[in-house]
């Protein structure tokens, strides 16, 4: 069925895309100190916006993200200049990560709107009256269980044509993909502690929702300091 295999691709590429932006997150782990807390803060940043503000504006059929929250990541990657090889390698592994995460964001967003043709809705409830209103062109059969097999029938094409509206649009209405796959990039990928937590231990130091560990300063913080430059080692 067309509509069940494109909401199935269309959950594994959210997945892909939560994963990526994960891999962005955790290659920022080579570069300095205060790089790193200024990268990594950011796309915890990008990332709870996309769980706050994108997906309840996307359900709803919107395509609005918050650019500039990208572009700072971007930046920060970008206009770095490396102090050695090993940066050198840091940063072109994070750019081609970031590259992809940004191609699989561009593609998610295309899928917002696509659904069904609406031609081919017509065809289906179309097909649907004919097939029921051809059950009473049976002869011989006693009314009760001409009733009976009629019902039947309505009540399996009712089911199957439900389920064809529930799987259109994946990314849209109530019965939309959720937000399991960027959850879990959130707190097993970024270190943010689950709901409930104040702050988790993590392989790099002692993390919370408000900080990346090992970094003096909070989220907020690195991601509205004007220079990067300036931000303590």
């Amino acid at each position: 069925m067309g509509a069940y295999e494109h909401h199935v691709e269309v959950k594994k590429l959210v997945n892909e895309e939560a994963s990526q932006l994960t891999t962005v997150y955790r290659a920022g782990q080579a570069f300095p100190n205060s790089r790193r807390c200024r990268l990594q803060s950011q796309v915890r940043n990008y990332a709870e916006n996309v769980i706050n503000e994108v997906w309840p504006q996307q359900q709803r059929g919107e395509i609005v993200e918050d650019q500039g929250r990208l572009d700072a990541v971007f930046e920060s990657l970008m206009f770095y200049e490396p102090r050695n090889e090993q940066e050198s390698n840091a940063q072109s592994v994070t750019l081609q990560a970031f590259n992809e995460y940004n191609n699989l964001r561009r593609e998610r967003q295309g899928e917002v709107s696509i659904g069904l043709l609406p031609v081919l809705y017509l065809v289906l409830f179309g097909g649907a009256l004919v097939t029921i209103g051809a059950t009473w062109a049976l002869v011989g059969v006693r009314l009760i269980d001409h009733v009976a097999l009629t019902g039947f029938l309505s009540l399996f094409i009712g089911l199957f044509i439900t389920l064809i509206i529930a799987l259109d649009h994946p990314l849209q209405d109530s019965n939309a993909i959720g937000l399991t796959h960027w959850k879990v990039a959130l707190t097993q990928g970024m270190g943010v502690p689950p709901e409930g937590e104040r702050q988790i231990t993590t392989y790099f130091g002692v993390s919370s929702a408000d900080r990346v560990p090992g970094c003096l300063l909070n989220v907020p913080d690195y991601v509205s300091f004007a220079s990067s430059e300036q931000l303590p080692q």
